[in-house]
């Protein structure tokens, strides 16, 4: 009867998580359909002309429009400033809105003149699911959206129009030197911003710098403030948790993703070194160069799918100079750590315990690569070192786990011997644990130390941008994707985890020769199949090939090979076969004479008058 609930209960586990699955897949579909319904061009027609329902006509500003100012949310929508409750200036008179294009052999960035923000920031080597160039600044959002605060009054750049002269195109090639891009704008209120950005052709960190002007007085607050609207997914499927932002907060790095960002805003003040806003394999931060912000506010925006921050500090007197270090680009930990401000904290590689050993890895995976310049290869080779690592370890395991088996047959007499007897019952079992020397746990404790390697392993082949769109062979062209053959009726079919759970039902069969132990045993590959499912190939892979060389060394063992414990064995059991208790040694004593006189009636020989004759030993 227990048997069969399992088994019903894992039927329903299988039929809810795949269920779910083609759920969601349908959900994805279909908001991907309701997304592209659209005309994409429209938005960015009217923000580049300058023909959208809230733009300010040249010559005018809001004011005289007869309209209360308007100004966006950190989600991105525009509110009033009554219902704001802050007073923002609009003193300067937007001009025709003009783009500046800079492009690079890695990016394409758009810097508008409203407000000198980055309007577009495409990275042309990574497209994301729609096979159009990864763009980190969502479209109608704004990177980089500064804004000044001095007493009750608020400043926001993307309202105010800057001078710029230069030309409309930049493009920068691989052996080019940096460009220097300078903004102005001058404000009757007597608030001057300057924003200058300088762009290197080879990398995606780039420097801005920010000079801010305010008129003289008391007034309390003077601040300023950056930021960045959130990344929006790039991937088919994105977990919640994998879009985030992370500040690095009086030496820690302090992570928030959507899922509890939807719920509420967060904010941290104290020594705030960065702060990010990511998706799963992409990042934008913000540093400053000479200084630390004072505050950050990270929001989530649940329509898009983004995490953001505006970060805030601090200046005193009349004017502010501050340079800030960006990074916008993809979650390469390599290239990320070379900046020198720990940024590569950032890049979510698992446990604080393991991380250590995810950055081996990784490094170690991208190092090889270069080497085998075909990662699924690598992901094989990489299982292998493992497994050849963890030889003496799991071998030790799956051996115990082998006496363990041929001590069923005892264990159940000793069962039927004590069943009314529960405290009689684990005395004996620790008596024929003692005698057979068996570890009962010598099968759990080799794979336990092997479980920090895994987990380091497991979160590399999870998290890595080198896996994104890495073919391996045949059907599996995206490591970083699941291995999907066919599509039948809207389920996609994934070979590796059917592969691999049925090599775990052929695993279960050394390891439990009990048919009610080995009933509960199979359960386990059903769940693993239906949890790895949906996970990256390259991940599945490497368990696939770990499984396979498991059995391997498994049937080994079931067929006769040899270990030093088993080797030891046979002198074991011939000891205790001949004697329970240890004899003299005599091996060392001089002969006796012989004789034919009676014996004691113990089968030992008398010198006559009935007492033993005694050996001596030598001195």
């Amino acid at each position: 009867m227990d048997q069969r609930r399992a088994l019903i209960a894992v039927v329903l586990i299988f039929v809810v998580l795949f269920g779910y699955n083609y759920w969601a897949g349908q959900q994805a579909r279909q908001r991907a359909e309701l997304e592209g319904a659209g005309d994409p061009t429209a938005a960015v027609t009217e923000t580049t002309e300058g023909t959208a329902s809230n733009a300010v006509e040249p010559g005018g500003t809001a004011a005289d429009a007869g309209e209360p100012a308007e100004r966006r949310t950190p989600s991105g929508d525009l509110v009033s400033d009554e219902v704001m409750g802050e007073s923002v200036v609009e003193s300067v008179t937007l001009e025709p809105e003009r783009i500046v294009t800079v492009a690079t052999p890695i990016y394409e960035a758009k810097i508008s003149t409203h407000g000198a923000d980055i309007v577009s920031w495409k990275l042309l080597e990574y497209d994301a699911a729609d096979s159009v160039a990864v763009n980190l600044v969502p479209e109608g959002s704004r990177g980089l959206p500064l804004a000044v605060g001095y007493g009750p009054e608020t400043v926001e750049a993307r309202r105010r129009g800057f001078e710029y002269n230069g030309p409309d195109r930049i493009d920068l090639t691989e052996g080019s030197s940096s460009a220097t891009l300078r903004f102005e704008s001058v404000g009757a209120d007597g608030v001057n911003l300057t924003r200058i950005y300088t762009f290197d052709p080879t990398t995606y960190a780039f420097s801005t710098t920010v000079q801010v002007i305010v008129p003289p007085g008391p007034a309390a607050r003077r601040e300023l403030s950056l930021g960045w609207p959130g990344i929006m997914p790039t991937e088919r499927k994105e977990e919640d948790r994998a879009i985030s932002s992370v500040a690095m907060v009086d030496g820690g790095a302090s992570r928030h993703n959507l899922g509890g960002l939807k719920k509420e805003s967060k904010k941290d003040a104290g020594e705030i070194a960065w702060v990010t806003s990511q998706s799963r394999y992409f990042m934008a931060a913000v540093a400053p160069v000479e200084s630390m912000f004072d505050e950050t506010l990270r929001f989530g925006d649940e329509d898009l799918r983004t995490a953001g921050f505006d970060a805030t500090m601090q200046f005193n007197g009349e004017s502010a100079e501050q340079t800030f270090l960006v990074y916008a680009g993809p979650q390469d930990f390599l290239a990320i750590s070379n900046l020198g401000i720990e940024l590569e904290s950032a890049v979510d590689l698992g446990w604080r315990v393991t991380r250590p050993l995810s950055v081996l890895m990784l490094r170690a995976l991208t190092a090889v690569y270069k080497v085998i310049p075909n990662y699924g290869l690598v992901i094989i080779l990489f299982s292998i070192l493992t497994k050849l690592a963890f030889y003496r370890l799991t071998h030790k395991s799956f051996s115990e786990m082998k006496r363990m088996q041929d001590l069923q047959p005892k264990q159940k007499a000793l069962q039927e011997k004590y069943k009314d007897d529960k405290e009689g019952l684990a005395q004996a079992q620790m008596e024929l644990y003692k005698t057979e020397k068996v570890n009962p746990l010598g099968g759990c404790l080799p794979m336990l130390l092997q479980m920090p390697v895994f987990v380091a392993l497991f979160q590399v082949l999870r998290t890595t941008i080198e896996l994104r769109g890495a073919p391996f062979a045949l059907w599996i062209t995206d490591l970083s994707q699941p291995d999907t053959i066919a599509t039948i009726f809207g389920f996609p079919i994934h070979i590796l985890p059917l592969v691999m759970g049925v090599g775990m039902l052929v695993q279960q069969k050394f390891t439990s020769k009990d048919p009610q132990q080995a009933m509960m045993g199979n359960l386990m590959p059903i769940l693993f199949t239906a949890m790895f499912y949906n996970f990256a190939s390259g991940l599945v892979l490497y368990w696939s090939v770990n499984t396979a060389l498991s059995i391997w060394q498994q049937y080994y063992i079931h067929s006769g090979g040899k270990t030093e414990e088993a080797e030891s064995e046979p002198a074991v059991v011939a000891t205790e076969a001949t004697s329970t208790t240890a004899a003299p040694d005599f091996s060392d004593a001089e002969p006796a004479p012989p004789t034919n006189g009676p014996t004691n009636g113990s089968g030992r020989k008398t010198n006559g008058s009935g007492r033993k004759k005694k050996g001596r030993r030598k001195k």
